[in-house]
Parts: structure tokens; C-alpha cells; sequence
């Protein structure tokens, strides 16, 4: 595991997008995150891209999770986040994009479909924030490592954390979500996980700086992987 410390979540993300060039080509497939995390380093794929350094023509991607019961079109919907952020500033295919499909009305079969995509894909990097209480995707505290694509009943802490998304107002939060379960993440052959802010250093330092690989703290799994990057600001530095 490589621990990187920077003064900003500016400074953090550009390198993340230096590692994540380093260990991808045109033809690679991609795990994507939502959230405030990942924001700048989006952006620092879209201004490579449009320098011409990049193409995503040929690039797949595959999201770690959506909220359920919200629309394609609802302005906090993950599929509505990729767009704002990501693919619509970059010549990504739409067709090679995939997001969990929450609003079916099947449910069950659209996590089958889900988990049948990754199954048959190999993440080159994914990219991975990490909640306050150790959540990774939106595997709660809990989750088994052996979990692939579920249904979670999202944690107080971490329907308050996002409602700032949503004016706010807890009430307006969605209380469940569709994740990538834990296997899934861990299946990729690389992973750049970012964390921003003072309310992480807990997280970071259960990752960081002991020994325990417990369910009840998600990200310590990330400790049996081979390739994981780990870039945080200064405020996230538990030390």
C-alpha cells in the first residue's frame, strides 16, 4: 500500500491522475466513484482530455453504486453525477458507461444483471472515497467481505453526511442504495482510494496505521490487496 500525505485535495487529485495515466491505456476499463471526492480529479481527466493527451473512446466504466428509488433525471441520482462531472466533457461512449440500475422495477433482476456485467469485466483501477465510519462503496460497517452486488441499508451517520447533497434535510436523503459489494472492488487490479477532510482520519488511520482487517471497519480489507494507493489532504492525516 502507498500512503501519499498533500496539503490540498487539489494537489492530492493531480497526483492521483498522474498514478491513474501510469496504470491505464485507451482500452482500459474504469471504477468509478461519486460524491465530493472525486471531483477534482475529474476534472483532471477532462482538462488532460482536452488538451488531447487522452481518449476515452474505447474506455468502459463501471459505477460503484446509486441511491434507490431515485430517477435517472433526479438532480442527485449518480447516473445524473457521472454526466455533470464526468462524461459529458469527454468522448466516453455512453454505451460503455454502466451504473446501477436503482429505479428498476425489478430490483432483483437488475442486481443480477449488475453483478453478472462485473463478473464478465476486470477493473483496471477503481477509484475509491471511504466514509467517516470506514465505508467503501456504500458497504456499511458490517458487511461480509465475501458481499458482491446488494441492496444496504445506508447508516445514520452516512444518510447525514449526504445530506448536504440534498439541501440539507435528512428526510429528503434516500435510505438505501445499490453498491458493488466488497469482493467486487477487491477483484480490480488496482485501486486509488482519496480521502478529504478531518472526519476521515479515523478511517485512515484504522487503514493506515494497525493491523485489524475487521468487517466492521470495510476499508481494512484493503490491507490483503496488492495494489492500493492511498492519497489524502493534510486534514485527513490522523498523525
Amino acid at each position: 500500500m502507498k500512503f501519499l500525505t498533500f496539503e490540498t485535495k487539489k494537489e492530492a487529485s493531480k497526483e492521483a491522475y498522474k498514478i491513474l495515466k501510469e496504470l491505464i491505456d485507451e482500452n482500459s476499463t474504469l471504477g468509478l466513484a461519486t460524491g465530493s471526492t472525486p471531483t477534482d480529479l475529474y476534472e483532471e481527466m477532462i482538462s488532460d482530455y482536452k488538451k488531447g493527451n487522452f481518449s476515452y473512446k474505447n474506455i468502459k466504466s463501471y459505477n460503484l453504486d446509486e441511491y434507490v428509488g431515485i430517477s435517472y433525471n433526479h438532480p442527485e441520482s449518480y447516473h445524473k453525477f457521472m454526466d455533470t462531472y464526468l462524461f459529458d466533457h469527454i468522448d466516453i461512449d455512453k454505451k460503455n458507461t454502466h451504473v446501477p440500475d436503482a429505479s428498476a422495477e425489478n430490483l432483483q433482476e437488475a442486481l443480477k444483471d449488475y453483478q453478472n456485467k462485473l463478473d464478465h469485466s476486470t477493473i483496471d483501477v477503481q477509484i475509491l472515497g471511504i466514509g467517516g465510519n470506514g465505508h467503501i462503496g456504500f458497504n456499511e460497517p458490517g458487511t461480509s467481505f465475501e458481499s458482491g452486488v446488494h441492496v444496504v441499508d445506508l447508516k445514520e451517520e452516512t444518510i447525514k453526511a449526504n445530506s448536504r447533497f440534498f439541501d440539507n434535510d435528512i428526510n429528503l436523503v434516500p435510505k438505501q442504495a445499490v453498491t458493488m459489494g466488497i469482493k467486487d472492488i477487491m477483484k480490480a487490479k488496482n485501486i486509488i482510494l482519496l480521502a478529504f477532510g478531518k472526519e476521515k482520519q479515523n478511517a485512515i488511520k484504522n487503514l493506515i496505521a494497525s493491523d485489524i482487517v475487521d468487517e466492521n471497519i470495510p476499508c481494512t480489507i484493503l490491507k490483503k490487496h496488492p495494489n492500493v494507493y492511498v492519497l489524502i489532504d493534510k486534514d485527513a492525516d490522523y498523525r
